[in-house]
């Protein structure tokens, strides 16, 4: 934390006050940077050269209450040889000479990751989060909180809370993205974890190999097999071109074809990032729910309200390779 501030105060543009309030801000409220003070000002008092910092993963405080932690939940300081009991804790050591991978479950990896959109430290998300206890939730199965909806809330504009990370700009964009890597990487760890509960060994190319005698499947599929329902997986794309082939056999070749591409001119988007002095670029997320409402109204005025005749059957499929975000729509109309 401390190197890269001093490493930044070097470049051409950087205001060295600036830098040195926000260093003064994270070295009096951030608990890991009391924590790492801590260490050091211990292996400057002591002559002991084996000193190990513990990032601790579990919190024993409920999170949705307690959500600031202080030090002595954070970090720990061992002097001597130990044995981990999670393998999710972080363990800091005066010299390693190893590179160490922080697991993106710890609850202090985005602190850690983001001082600036943490300034105190806060956690991130969990796997051991609980649900609010309402009558609707006590009886479902899953009572525990998905990464995919903590970070949907974390996205939220809230009246009563600081924008920070909202307007944080291309630290932002780099959120978003890490957000993406970091639910992606939890469900592919819960397909490799999982793999009795979706019965991977029936799926029929697998087995009808296995019936024919052939012992090597680098030509039939991987040890961790995707199912159709992990998006952007290969059986996810045949499925959606078998059904499109299934619908096209049913009904005929579509009638109309329409693309719908995303303006990041469009008035509702300059009315609320105007009074903010933000571009259309900071605010990825504000762009994909104003295009997610104009295609949900299209497709409603064109299902729902027939304006171009009566449809009996769509297929969509959206292209985020582009720069910008594309719809395209093949539409089906019934000639009666």
């Amino acid at each position: 934390m401390y190197f890269y501030i001093v490493f930044c105060s070097q470049h051409v543009g950087i205001q060295p006050e600036i830098v040195s309030t926000l260093s003064q801000m994270l070295d009096e409220y951030n608990v890991h940077a009391k924590s790492f003070r801590m260490a050091r000002d211990r292996l400057a008092d002591t002559q002991v050269d084996n000193v190990k910092l513990r990032l601790i993963a579990t919190r024993e405080k409920d999170g949705r209450t307690y959500n600031l932690p202080n030090v002595s939940e954070v970090a720990a300081l061992i002097v001597g040889d130990f044995d981990p009991d999670s393998r999710r804790d972080i363990i800091v050591e005066t010299q390693n000479g190893e590179l160490q991978r922080i697991h993106e479950l710890h609850s202090s990896y985005l602190g850690l990751q983001y001082p600036l959109l943490f300034p105190y430290g806060e956690d991130g998300y969990r796997p051991d989060i609980l649900h609010r206890c309402t009558p609707s939730s006590r009886k479902r199965k899953r009572n525990r909180l998905t990464m995919r909806e903590w970070f949907a809330y974390r996205l939220q504009s809230r009246s009563n809370e600081a924008q920070t990370l909202l307007h944080s700009r291309k630290l932002f964009q780099q959120f978003i993205v890490e957000a993406y890597t970091m639910v992606e990487s939890e469900r592919l760890s819960y397909i490799r974890n999982n793999k009795k509960k979706l019965r991977v060994d029936k799926y029929c190319s697998l087995q009808t190999s296995l019936d024919a005698g052939s012992s090597k499947g680098s030509s039939k599929g991987k040890r961790v097999i995707l199912p159709s329902t992990f998006v952007g997986s290969p059986r996810y794309m045949d499925q959606l071109y078998f059904d499109g082939m299934a619908i096209c056999s049913h009904v005929g070749f579509p009638n109309l074809f329409i693309t719908l591409t995303c303006n990041p001119n469009w008035p509702e988007i300059h009315r609320v990032l105007a009074p903010l002095n933000l571009k259309a670029t900071d605010r990825p997320d504000l762009i994909s729910r104003v295009f997610r409402l104009k295609y949900e109204q299209m497709l409603f005025d064109l299902t729902k309200k027939h304006l171009l005749g009566k449809v009996v059957a769509c297929e969509f499929a959206i292209n985020m390779l582009l720069k910008l975000i594309h719809l395209f729509i093949a539409f089906h109309f019934s000639l009666i």
